[in-house]
């Protein structure tokens, strides 16, 4: 089977529960950079902390959210069903249950319709997505147990096909992952991550969501999911969701596949003797390195030789950004390819960090009256122009710097001009081959634009095929891919059985 790679955000917040910006905001800036999203309302919280002198503000919010949210459900429905159409972009419904004890999940239907239903704990939760053929996901799962992270000796596969390993609270993969979870709610705990959860004998896919706060599905960096399936469709994404043809990336769409015996990501195949996997990556940035990852261990490492001399078909990230924290800048930018030809144009838009009504890093966060902060406005073979909005960063660990990533086919005496606000830069490809260059707009410690070194389109790829022995009664088989900027994707398993 033949299927395409469509990327979504299923796990997204905004004003419609608790939160910024509106349901609509959400959906037009979903559409930029994403096939399918779901904006998710905050619903329930069965045993939510009774101690108001330690706990008033959080039940307070919590509370007022879910009211909104009660009140407000049918408009998020009719919504997301008006924004949605089969083969260009669909919003799914969902909402949000708490708990301290199971750990927090999103209920997520079919679509377009899905009652808003609670329920006392997790098996009366399960029963309610029985009945109303829904999933419920759960997510940040890496927190301890008993403090809204997963408790593995209550999960079930049957209503959660996969879980959420990553999004703006951290990463929930693996003790040792990248991205430490850094919230107030607390650390990564070790037998609530996801390896913990294959090794108890649990199958299950990973994706990520961004679990943004600000109407921003598909937030750059904020975690989305990709998923494989025959067309873009309810039925055809549901199918996928079952089949757990699903992966996590942290934000650049990573095309990432892995086949073991021709059995795609998520499915169970039996194979006593030798087994044949095959590899196939297409990222969007430099790969620093491609593991194979069998019973949780890395048995098999790749990164692509660095290509000699100078090659004719490259990508160009632009990145811009930083200034005063308290100063908005408007951007107007050009960019000019004078010989040659853009091939494919990547935008990495980002919304405010937020993960939490309050925001981050005791900064409030602007209410951001604009439907599109950042958009492309026009491009062709030769140009892109683009216009922005952009703050500087909050903390040394928050961006809020936004990107696009360029691919051209052009010689290295090919000149790349960038016109923004007044301004003009001019480079040859040979000379962004060697050496990324930055430029300041108005002087130190004002806002600046950056031109990365090019990256050779042959190190953003690897194919590879390698066999493998059993070595338990079932194995798994897991993919995950690194670039050089950063960015990771993260592939459900394959498990093989003898």
């Amino acid at each position: 089977m033949t299927y395409q790679l469509y990327w979504g955000d299923l796990h997204s917040h905004c004003s419609i529960s608790y939160g910024h910006g509106t349901v609509e905001q959400a959906l037009m800036r979903a559409r930029q950079q994403l096939d399918f999203c779901s904006i998710t309302g905050h619903a329930f919280w069965p045993d939510m902390p009774t101690d108001r002198d330690t706990y008033g503000e959080i039940i307070d919010y919590h509370r007022n959210g879910f009211a909104t949210l009660a009140g407000n459900w049918g408009q998020l429905l009719a919504g997301q069903a008006n924004g949605s159409c089969d083969q260009q972009f669909l919003a799914l419904p969902s909402y949000e249950w708490h708990s301290l004890q199971y750990g927090d999940h999103n209920v997520y239907g079919p679509g377009p319709e899905l009652p808003l239903q609670d329920a006392p704990d997790l098996p009366g939760l399960r029963q309610v997505c029985h009945d109303h053929h829904a999933i419920m996901i759960p997510h940040h799962i890496g927190y301890s147990a008993g403090y809204r992270g997963i408790d593995w000796q209550h999960f079930q596969a049957d209503r959660s096909p996969f879980v959420e390993i990553f999004s703006l609270h951290g990463c929930s993969l693996s003790e040792d992952a990248p991205y430490p979870m850094l919230h107030d709610m607390g650390p990564r705990d070790g037998t609530s991550v996801a390896e913990y959860g294959w090794q108890a004998g649990h199958r299950f896919g990973i994706v990520a969501g961004t679990d943004h706060h600000a109407a921003f599905p598909g937030s750059h960096g904020d975690g989305r999911m990709g998923v494989f399936a025959t067309d873009l469709t309810r039925e055809s994404l549901w199918e996928a969701f079952l089949a757990r043809r699903v992966f996590a990336a942290t934000g650049d769409n990573i095309d990432a596949r892995m086949w073991v015996d021709d059995a795609w990501i998520g499915d169970t195949v039996k194979n006593s003797g030798t087994r044949n996997i095959r590899l196939d990556v297409r990222a969007t940035h430099q790969l620093d390195r491609v593991e194979l990852v069998k019973n949780g261990k890395v048995i098999r490492q790749w990164s692509p030789p660095p290509k000699q001399g100078i090659a004719t078909r490259q990508r160009l990230r632009l990145t811009w950004g930083w200034g005063r924290k308290d100063q908005p800048i408007a951007w107007q930018c050009k960019l000019q390819l004078h010989e040659g030809t853009i091939t494919n144009l990547e935008t990495h838009f980002s919304g405010q960090a937020v993960a939490a009504p309050q925001g981050i890093a005791g900064h409030t966060v602007a209410e951001d009256q604009s439907d599109l902060p950042h958009a492309v406005i026009d491009h062709d073979d030769h140009h892109v122009a683009w216009r922005s909005v952009t703050m500087g960063n909050p903390t040394m660990r928050h961006a809020t710097t936004q990107a696009m990533t360029v691919e051209i086919d052009a010689p290295e005496t090919a000149r790349i001009t960038v016109e923004t606000n007044d301004r003009c830069f001019e480079h040859t490809v040979g000379e962004l081959a060697q050496h990324g260059r930055s430029h300041y707009l108005r002087g130190w410690l004002s806002e600046a634009i950056q031109l990365a070194r090019l990256v050779p389109i042959d190190e953003c790829a690897l194919q590879a095929v390698m066999t493998d022995e059993p070595s338990n009664e079932v194995d798994l088989y897991r993919l995950q891919v690194a670039q050089r900027n950063g960015q990771w994707a993260w592939l459900s398993p394959v498990w093989v059985e003898q």
